[in-house]
């Protein structure tokens, strides 16, 4: 330590220290006994004299280096002129924003739309050949699926911040984790490249996070210096925040054109956030712009006859709506909701552990060999190596390490989930490799029962072939996106929820189907009623699924938005929230689980479960006043001692003991202050015992300009206060610092924002 008792660590001091002592001297007495000082007797032995310049304060400046730079603190914030300049400086600032916003939309949407385009005709071309009457096309395709999907993952390896949706690394940062090399160039060129490589190969991944995350990166690098000047304040973070949101509801609404569905989503993903009028009418802005640009080129390059929506149907409005017992069909849509989000819990929780399962089997080390010729003894018993493998081993000679430390089981992994999904997709007609824009738009498709001859596999009916498409579908999406690949989630469990809703409803008997669909005067039900009527069932089970899988309220709105089916509007919401409710007794959301895997499971406490409202106290570190504070009159002894009794602690409260054992909270110091302030004053280890007033003006406000080593204000909340409010303290005026539990100021204990954010539920 720096502060040894006995003389043997004190250094020599340099002719210049000499000439400081004085000051140091008349700045600190020697406490007899040397321990701490806070009784009422203890100001008699340091004199702080409430001037100008106390005895501390020249002690500071007799350093050499010292230059007075300190100038009245309402310079610059009290005449009209100082309130314009700060005015025009923001709306600088806004003006930066919303161009930033504007260019994003447009280069984003330019990115989906390229994207989608390739991966539809790419998909429409995949078709072709997926099916068992066409073998040598069928082996040709799988092979090319195979290589596609191989030179995709060597690409991406080379740059972890690709894989995954984005989502949970945008959520991160949107809580004030910020991540900024996942927001560089080069992972926005990877991670399109990658993405457009897995959709044309015919893996069953959606493009909505990835593209949320591709405009997070192209803000990001729009203005370059915008960002790196916000980042450095509590309020210019704020204001990336904001950025960040809006870039959500940009790739959303690139991704469906639905603007709106879009800014709800980026609502959802930043709660609790304090939103404000930015915020609010960036999300829309973004949306909006984004929405449009991309139905521009759609309409513009493919004719609005090439590139199919993500969901289409062809049911009418009002057609298998009207029913005689309006209350009976809206529990069965609540019903489906509610199987939908158990089914989509369960669904995130075997993700997950199959995700789990492949990082062990990728991540698996293999038996090192003993030596490379193959010759030696073995070791612990295990068996000689063979003759043939000596012999390998041997002519390979330094290739072979090499070629034993290459990652085959990763490539493994991905070629043996892209042939799996080749063959099974083949296996069922109505599949057969299908784009998932148009396989939506089948399953939306009031007529796909009556043209069950087309698509139908074997003599096993219609709830069956529905049945091995659903399964198909939900363990190829969950093997998919347990891939280190760029990967989104909503399109592929609204294709699962799709099933769900046509097995749902094929499983109705045809008399409860005529009873819900007769119309009060009396005319016949038709096969067009009542395809329409399962096709609503499929539609309401893919918004109910894809809401329970992600726990975004915001898919049903998109649903909404895109089909335009007005007498869906409540079935939608009531199914979507039922699903909800459900989902979250199951399991965490997809994203968030993600979150919690890795470390950070406070971000979906504060979410998703009743970790939001419960008391600071409950999850506070308890302070003991007597050996883990500051008092507010010590010595640098102590400090330093404080320093290495808490290798990890970043702040520290300074107090003033009572006489009950209490302890009231008068200020706040960080680790780097304290021990920069015992470098300052004491740097030769000469006075540990010397005394410190740490509520002097000087360590508040420096006279030579640098900032405070003292924080006279800490933020502190009552023990009452629930952890949701305690988030926002810290997020709206303090940053990333500490928020002190107090009770009529007495200190009982510290929550920081690290602790609060790996908080596991």
């Amino acid at each position: 330590g720096r502060h040894r008792i006995g003389g043997s660590s004190r250094r020599e001091r340099p002719p210049g220290a000499q000439r400081r002592m004085p000051d140091l001297e008349r700045a600190f007495e020697p406490v007899p006994g040397g321990a701490h000082s806070d009784d009422g007797d203890s100001s008699k032995e340091v004199q702080t004299p409430k001037t100008p310049s106390s005895a501390l304060g020249r002690a500071l400046q007799s350093r050499p280096a010292f230059h007075k730079m300190r100038t009245s603190a309402r310079l610059g914030y009290q005449t009209p002129q100082d309130k314009k300049r700060l005015m025009e400086e923001t709306k600088e600032i806004e003006f930066s924003f919303w161009k930033i916003l504007l260019l994003t939309s447009f280069f984003s949407s330019t990115l989906s739309f390229s994207i989608d385009n390739f991966s539809f005709i790419s998909g429409v071309y995949r078709e072709r050949f997926t099916t068992l009457t066409n073998v040598s096309g069928l082996a040709g395709i799988t092979i090319q699926n195979v290589v596609i999907v191989l030179i995709s993952r060597l690409v991406v390896r080379s740059t972890m911040e690709c894989e995954g949706s984005g989502f949970p690394e945008m959520k991160a940062m949107l809580f004030g984790h910020m991540l900024d090399n996942y927001l560089t160039l080069r992972v926005l060129a990877i991670k399109a490249f990658g993405l457009a490589s897995l959709l044309a190969a015919g893996l069953p991944v959606g493009k909505e996070g990835p593209n949320c995350h591709m405009a997070a990166c192209i803000a990001r690098n729009l203005d370059r210096d915008f960002v790196a000047k916000r980042a450095r304040s509590v309020q210019g973070q704020a204001q990336i925040s904001k950025l960040l949101m809006a870039a959500c509801a940009v790739g959303v609404g690139a991704s469906w054109s639905a603007p709106i569905g879009g800014v709800i989503f980026a609502m959802e993903l930043m709660l609790p956030q304090v939103q404000d009028f930015t915020s609010y009418w960036g999300c829309f802005l973004a949306g909006i712009a984004g929405s449009f640009v991309y139905e521009v080129y759609r309409t513009w390059f493919a004719g609005a006859t090439l590139l199919i929506p993500l969901m289409s149907t062809n049911v009418l409005p009002g057609e298998g709506s009207v029913s005689q017992v309006p209350i009976l069909r809206m529990l069965l849509d609540v019903v489906l909701g509610i199987i939908c989000g158990y089914a989509g819990g369960h669904w995130v929780r075997m993700h997950a552990q199959c995700a789990k399962l492949f990082k062990d089997f990728r991540t698996a080390a293999a038996t090192k060999p003993a030596n490379l010729t193959g010759l030696s003894e073995p070791l612990l018993g295990e068996s000689p190596p063979s003759r043939v493998m000596g012999l390998i081993t041997k002519c390979l000679g330094p290739l072979y390490r090499p070629l034993y430390n290459f990652q085959w089981r990763d490539l493994l992994i991905c070629a043996a989930v892209t042939v799996l999904n080749t063959l099974w997709s083949a296996q069922v007609p109505l599949l057969n490799g299908k784009p998932q824009p148009l396989l939506l738009s089948n399953l939306f498709d009031k007529n796909l029962v009556r043209d069950r001859e087309q698509w139908e596999f074997g003599p096993f009916g219609l709830v069956i072939n529905f049945a091995m498409c659903g399964v198909m579908k939900w363990f190829m999406t969950m093997m998919a996106l347990a891939l280190s690949m760029p990967t989104g989630v909503v399109a592929p469990t609204m294709i699962i929820g799709g099933f769900i809703g046509r097995i749902f409803g094929s499983l109705l008997p045809d008399f409860l189907v005529d009873f819900i669909l007769a119309n009060p005067d009396g005319s016949p039900v038709t096969d067009d009623i009542r395809g329409a009527y399962m096709a609503r069932f499929a539609i309401i089970g893919a918004a109910s699924f894809c809401s329970a899988v992600t726990r975004a309220f915001a898919m049903a709105i998109t649903v909404f938005e895109v089909i335009s089916l007005p007498n869906d509007v409540l079935p939608l919401c009531s199914a979507s929230i039922a699903a909800i409710f459900v989902a979250n007794k199951v399991e965490l959301p997809f994203f968030d689980r993600n979150l919690a895997s890795r470390g950070l499971g406070g971000i979906p406490a504060l979410t998703f479960t009743d970790h939001a409202d419960a008391p600071a106290f409950s999850i506070m570190r308890q302070i003991d006043v007597t050996k883990d504070c500051l008092y507010f009159k010590t010595r640098l002894f102590d400090m330093h001692e404080m320093l290495k009794k808490f290798p990890k602690q970043g702040y520290f409260p300074v107090v003033r003991l009572l006489e009950d054992g209490e302890a009231v909270l008068v200020a706040s110091m960080a680790r780097r202050n304290v021990d920069r302030l015992i470098n300052m004053l004491d740097p030769h280890a000469t006075h540990p015992e010397a005394l410190i007033d740490l509520m002097d003006p000087e360590l508040q406000r420096p006279s030579d300009g640098s900032p405070p080593l003292i924080d006279g204000c800490p933020p502190h909340v009552s023990p009452s206060t629930t952890v949701k409010e305690v988030y926002l303290v810290m997020r709206v005026a303090h940053g990333e610092g500490a928020v002190y539990v107090t009770r009529d100021g007495c200190l009982l204990g510290d929550i920081t924002f690290a602790s609060l954010m790996s908080f596991q539920p």
